[in-house]
């Protein structure tokens, strides 16, 4: 095919600019243009009347037409934002910023989508990775340790001594002031005859009389207990070392089967591999009832939580004692959390 030389090209592309064709539309058109020529050429014609024919088919009106449908074409394609930023400085910033409003709102739309559905699966996805515990990974082991009490050997009771000579007295009213309509006269007061051989008293004894001899009181004199006085143990005081200290019915191995029984290894525990022994202190009253369980020294991870409630579950003990008596003793029970 026949070549167009580069002053009949320049010669086409002056002839377009002239008619004020749309700059745009220019190299598309002179192309087209420049294509047809070359096939008249090639078919023999000449270049004078090949350009005399191109300028009655692409006239100026019909290259203002063009101008003005590539226009409108164009002003279609167009944005909301190029029409506002139309003739105006788009490099500041604004205009960047509305034209990527639209993918920052979608952006962000799906990262929020994604991050709520992560907070919804993130619990079930957790139990699914974390397995729950078999029965075969947890063993139990339940250590009781007895409180050996050291008996203490009983005060040698002091010698029996002659009671003394009791003082001879008369009984004494203490004076109350009363209303006259109130007083009730049960008992005159002593005469003087009465009081000159004995001494004022709230109770009248007939002993000796003229006795001076006042007996000292006995210092450093040992208390004796309470069954050799007579005297009954008070039940509401706490001991912490007794003569006999509780037992659970049944005795240790009892208590173990107990233990084995009714203690739960706690799943945090349990999936944190923690282990280890709690110390519960508790209180055995007198009828052997448990009182005020606490964990005295735990492991956590719920395990301080589980060995009070067992402890609490045990039935009544066989009481400690003290003199004979039951009373109430503070007894702590170490509780072993093992695993296999």
């Amino acid at each position: 095919m026949k070549r167009l030389q580069e002053n009949r090209i320049d010669q086409i592309s002056k002839y377009l600019q002239a008619n004020k064709l749309d700059p745009e539309l220019l190299p598309e058109i002179l192309d087209h243009l420049a294509c047809e020529a070359e096939e008249s050429l090639w078919d023999g014609q000449a270049f004078e009347q090949i350009y005399q024919d191109m300028v009655k088919t692409a006239d100026a009106q019909t290259l203002l037409n063009l101008s003005v449908d590539h226009q409108n074409l164009l002003a279609m394609e167009k944005s909301l934002n190029d029409i506002v930023f139309e003739n105006r400085n788009k490099s500041y910033g604004a205009y960047d910023l509305r034209k990527g409003y639209g993918q920052t709102v979608q952006r962000a739309v799906v990262m929020g989508v994604a991050f709520f559905l992560l907070l919804v699966m993130f619990p079930k996805l957790y139990a699914r990775l974390t397995p729950d515990p078999k029965p075969d990974d947890v063993a139990w082991l339940v250590e009781v340790n007895p409180v050996n009490i050291k008996m203490e050997e009983p005060p040698v009771p002091p010698a029996k001594e002659e009671p003394a000579p009791v003082q001879k007295t008369v009984k004494a009213l203490t004076p109350e002031v009363l209303p006259d309509n109130e007083v009730e006269i049960e008992e005159l007061p002593p005469v003087v005859e009465d009081l000159q051989n004995a001494q004022p008293s709230t109770a009248t004894v007939d002993g000796a009389e003229n006795i001076d001899v006042i007996a000292p009181p006995v210092e450093n004199a040992p208390a004796p207990k309470a069954e050799v006085a007579g005297v009954e143990t008070r039940r509401d005081e706490t001991f912490t070392h007794v003569e006999q200290s509780p037992q659970y019915a049944g005795g240790n191995e009892a208590m173990s089967a107990f233990l084995r029984k009714n203690l739960k290894y706690p799943r945090p525990a349990s999936q944190a591999g923690v282990q280890g022994k709690v110390f519960v202190q508790f209180t055995v009253g007198s009828d052997g009832k448990i009182e005020n369980a606490t964990a005295l020294k735990g492991i956590g991870f719920g395990c301080d939580e589980e060995a009070v409630r067992v402890v609490k579950m045990m039935k009544d003990w066989m009481p400690g004692k003290q003199a004979g008596v039951p009373v109430r003793v503070r007894f702590t029970l170490p509780i072993a959390f093992q695993l296999d």
